[in-house]
């Protein structure tokens, strides 16, 4: 018997949904390179429920008692005395999720000898020390590509929202006014602007497509250049380090992984070279701005506003600076977990455990770590070279 140790985020303030409202979620068989989203036996939930938090439990509960294994439920991290510390070395698979990671530090996985799969329900596994897991035999794993045109869309929203200065304007109706100017002082268009991404991959590149139709100036840099025949129907231009690019734009948006080279990436040197008065809008996540320097930025004017939803740690302090510095657009780590994107990615954590529990190999596209290396979508996207990965959250 396996004990699955399942991390999600808590069940809404008022409670467990009762309904919800819509009806449902539209099916998606493909995504837009062709790649098929899950594809488990079965699912036991209905698409378009919440099912990353507690109560949800990812719909998982039935299919991994049916198979006679053990499944533990919890949202309570971060502490030595933690549910999740102290059944972690009893665990032989640890699920969670980047919105609600279950940080797997390398002493918390030398301390985890059964522990043998950890598995993303979504993308992105830097809360994962992925030399530890390499050097312990585990195998990591996440759902790649369930919900990346969903934070693409969130990342457009965020855009819209901090350029035309949609926020402030929201809360001067919630107050009762109806101060137009002190609403439009700070509202431009984004028309005109230049736009660019540091990484270019599935959320970066679907950033692009959708902006193209707003008559902006696109531009990109990544360390794997685009095909040619890509860069030009979106009519894009590449740049070969993120300098030359925050030089040129009037909005920059992060869509690239954590690992040792992009920790820090944006800190006061680079923020510096930006023009005054640009945008920023992060969604990848959070340590690669560096927390302060955002700060002074806003406070400054160097940047016109900042916006993102991924911070660290997370859940974030309640003294996080993001939290109460001028000009900012953040919200929890939501741009993934849209009811449709759970289902998603709910359905492939079942896909998953279904090919490790019959023994099958699990899809090449969803591998980070397999066989003592780097595998799958994690030779493409990932380092193990330096601290990054699935260190500890101590401070904001």
């Amino acid at each position: 018997m396996a004990t699955v140790l399942l991390v999600l985020y808590d069940d809404p303030v008022e409670g467990y949904p009762p309904s919800y409202a819509r009806d449902g979620v539209p099916r998606i068989e493909r995504y837009p390179d062709g790649q098929t989203t899950p594809t488990p036996e079965r699912i036991d939930f209905t698409p378009g429920e919440l099912l990353g938090s507690v109560s949800g439990e990812l719909g998982l509960r039935a299919f991994v008692e049916s198979r006679g294994h053990r499944l533990l439920v919890t949202s309570d991290k971060d502490r030595p005395d933690s549910v999740f510390e102290r059944e972690l070395p009893n665990a032989d698979i640890v699920i969670s999720q980047p919105f609600w990671p279950a940080y797997l530090t390398a002493e918390l996985i030398a301390a985890a000898p059964r522990l043998k799969l950890a598995v993303t329900a979504g993308i992105g596994s830097d809360h994962v020390d992925l030399e530890a897991a390499i050097a312990h035999g585990i195998t990591v794993a996440e759902v790649t590509y369930c919900n990346s045109i969903s934070v693409s869309e969130h990342v457009v929203m965020m855009i819209l929202a901090l350029v035309r200065n949609y926020l402030p304007s929201y809360q001067w109706v919630v107050d009762g006014g109806w101060n137009i100017a002190d609403c439009v002082s700070r509202s431009y268009d984004v028309e005109g602007m230049q736009v660019g991404t540091v990484g270019a991959g599935r959320i970066g590149s679907a950033v692009l497509r959708r902006l193209k139709p707003f008559d902006v100036g696109l531009h990109y840099t990544d360390r794997h250049r685009l095909p040619a025949d890509v860069e030009r129907e979106l009519g894009v231009t590449f740049h070969p380090d993120v300098a030359s690019l925050v030089r040129v734009c009037d909005v920059v948006t992060i869509n690239a992984p954590l690992h040792p080279e992009t920790e820090n990436l944006f800190d006061a040197e680079l923020i510096g070279q930006m023009k005054r008065g640009a945008y920023l809008v992060n969604t990848a996540r959070g340590k690669i701005c560096d927390r302060d320097a955002v700060v002074r930025a806003c406070e400054s004017g160097q940047l016109a506003a900042y916006a993102g939803d991924v911070w660290f740690p997370q859940p974030a302090p309640v003294d996080h600076p993001w939290r109460t510095m001028p000009h900012h657009g953040m919200t929890p780590h939501i741009s993934g977990s849209s009811l449709a994107a759970q289902a998603r990615y709910a359905a492939g954590v079942r896909e998953i455990l279904e090919s490790w529990f019959d023994g099958r190999p699990l899809r090449d596209e969803y591998l980070i770590v397999s066989g003592g290396a780097l595998a799958g979508a994690g030779a493409h996207s990932y380092s193990t070279r330096g601290p990054a990965g699935g260190n500890r959250p101590v401070s904001g």
